[in-house]
């Protein structure tokens, strides 16, 4: 969950525990991430603007994929975790690698499409991390291939 708002710790956690069993995992200024009935939830304090208006289920707001593109790839370029490459391994079957850009540019319009470029080719990180539980299996270096033709196609 995501949005420009003011994070008030017992206000949030009262709110999710009504959704299930809660257990506060980490919190900071801009961000509280929770486990609720196993499922590891971040609300979140986000400063940028939507790309497309968020979805609502339930009464809970979620970024639409055009934003979490955007965040993926900003979030690869600031660490290179294995879940954030799984994840856009996933989201490049839906869009071009370009598109991708263009979501990232929108979203952070002086965020360095260079830098993230760069990030998309550095997997040392991640391969030191283990494999998340999924629910398609696929193999982490048919992942990293995928990735890595995807961005020589870019770049010719």
């Amino acid at each position: 969950m995501f949005g420009k708002i003011e994070l008030d710790e017992m206000e949030i956690t009262s709110l999710v525990s009504k959704t299930g069993t809660t257990t506060l995992l980490n919190r900071s200024k801009n961000i509280f991430i929770y486990s609720i009935d196993t499922v590891k939830v971040d609300v979140v304090n986000y400063p940028f603007d939507w790309i497309e208006k968020p979805i609502v289920i339930e009464g809970i707001r979620l970024a639409g994929k055009k934003d979490i593109s955007a965040m993926k790839l900003n979030a690869i370029a600031g660490r290179g975790s294995k879940k954030d490459f799984i994840d856009l391994f996933f989201l490049l079957k839906e869009y071009s690698l370009a598109e991708l850009f263009e979501f990232y540019k929108m979203k952070y319009p002086n965020g360095s499409v260079f830098s993230v470029l760069k990030s998309l080719s550095y997997f040392d990180d991640a391969d030191a991390e283990p494999s998340p539980k999924m629910l398609v299996s696929v193999e982490w270096d048919h992942i990293k291939n995928t990735i890595s033709e995807q961005v020589k196609k870019h770049l010719a």
